[in-house]
């Protein structure tokens, strides 16, 4: 009798070590993620790490991981997403399981390795992701920047994007069917890393080591959700969608790796992979570049147009179009606004045989492969709602330093930042 009693006493002991042991190391590991996140609280400290610590911690890992022919950190967040619905399982099953000992001591087990799990990933998150994200934009700090620019300048910054695209077109060889050669992206990349590294005497995070831009085996569902890459930084691997355009694949993997180098804000990011893609001597990228340039600057060229015109009109110095009666009229007050305003800068047609013919790849890829979410619509339908809510929440995040955010960056480096 006294030993069984000695044995229930040292198995409790036991019992409330590891419950101790437990509650210290989570402790612990949230100390450390509280401690490292109030650096967010200070910028310009985010960039001093970012650019002299976060560097070297990139380029460790990445040596690392890049020989790995699969994207490491997509596997990590398969099993953490496999765990986390096996944890809701587990919670459904205790309403029937729960007075079972030995189930009830294999859940305490579980749920203690998923937490802490868990912990260590949001740790390792807050060095590689989160400080280098609350920096300030392109590292510059808190300096006071130009934010108004006149029709102008976004019209000369519409026209060099446009005449560097044309250029770059009559450098591609298009056959006689309409298809066109693009190279792959494993030839792409070294021209990528190049064009990048180039910016590094302005952009210092850029220069070192790059590794390749895996691609994601979950593509599918990036496709689906409007993703054309994702970075994984517990492991520094970029990914990208393997449906994509040569074209657009190649702007996509400078932005990834544009984040992989510290520069976690999307209008960053963009900013950078378009600069440098635009002043490469490939044609290939330098036509992507153009691209992606276009689609941003034109919708503010367009904006801006439009409020000169209605500010013209208002003034009386030209016709109203509902005012107009005739097609006649109507040439007139087309060619006033085109002497006022310039010719509308436009990409020649061999620029859209080549785009076309990007399209067209992309959508063999896609046709090649077998789809089997096509046949689940209630699972499609949840992917299309999840990545609706993930990009209204990205953008409430970032703000300003959201996708838009890139017009804005791209007249403050070509005409000055400068307060006027």
């Amino acid at each position: 009798m006294t030993c069984l009693c000695y044995n229930v006493t040292m198995m409790h002991k036991r019992s409330q070590k590891k419950k101790k042991s437990f509650a210290r190391t989570v402790f612990i590991l949230i100390g450390l993620i509280l401690m490292l996140s109030v650096t967010a609280l200070f910028p310009e400290v985010c960039d001093k790490y970012a650019d002299n610590v976060y560097c070297i911690l990139c380029d460790c890992i990445s040596h690392v991981t890049a020989p790995i022919p699969f994207a490491l950190g997509e596997v990590i967040m398969f099993i953490g997403a496999g765990m986390l619905v096996f944890s809701l399982i587990l919670i459904l099953l205790l309403l029937f399981l729960g007075k079972k000992a030995g189930y009830r001591d294999f859940c305490k087990a579980y749920f203690k390795t998923f937490i802490t799990g868990l912990l260590i990933v949001i740790l390792i998150y807050v060095p590689t992701w989160f400080i280098p994200f609350c920096g300030t934009v392109l590292g510059r700090g808190n300096t006071e920047l130009r934010t108004e620019f006149t029709y102008d300048e976004i019209y000369d910054l519409l026209t060099y994007i446009v005449e560097q695209g044309n250029a770059a077109a009559e450098e591609i060889y298009i056959a006689e069917d309409g298809s066109v050669d693009f190279p792959t992206a494993e030839e792409r990349l070294p021209h990528i890393t190049e064009a990048l590294q180039a910016l590094g005497s302005e952009y210092s995070r850029l220069t070192g080591y790059y590794p390749p831009v895996k691609e994601a085996l979950c593509s599918d569902i990036l496709e689906r959700m409007g993703i054309g890459g994702y970075n994984y930084p517990y492991t520094m691997e970029p990914t990208h969608n393997r449906y994509m355009s040569p074209l657009w694949s190649s702007v996509l993997d400078a932005h990834e790796l544009a984040h992989h180098k510290g520069y976690y804000k999307e209008n960053e990011a963009n900013f950078l992979s378009q600069l440098a893609l635009i002043r490469s001597d490939d044609p290939y990228l330098k036509l992507a570049a153009a691209f992606d340039m276009y689609d941003y600057v034109s919708e503010d060229y367009y904006e801006t147009r439009n409020k000169e015109i209605e500010r013209l009109q208002a003034e009386g110095k030209i016709g109203k179009l509902k005012e107009v009666r005739s097609e006649e009229e109507l040439l007139q007050l087309a060619e006033t606004i085109e002497e006022l305003f310039g010719p509308e800068p436009e990409f020649s047609k061999r620029v859209w045989q080549i785009y076309n013919a990007g399209e067209q790849i992309e959508q063999q890829l896609y046709e090649e492969d077998i789809h089997v979410i096509d046949e689940m619509p209630a699972v499609d339908e949840v992917i299309h709602t999840t990545a609706d809510k993930g990009w209204e929440m990205q953008a409430e995040i970032l703000q300003e330093n959201c996708y838009d955010g890139v017009t804005l960056l791209l007249l403050q480096y070509f005409y000055g930042g400068d307060d006027k």
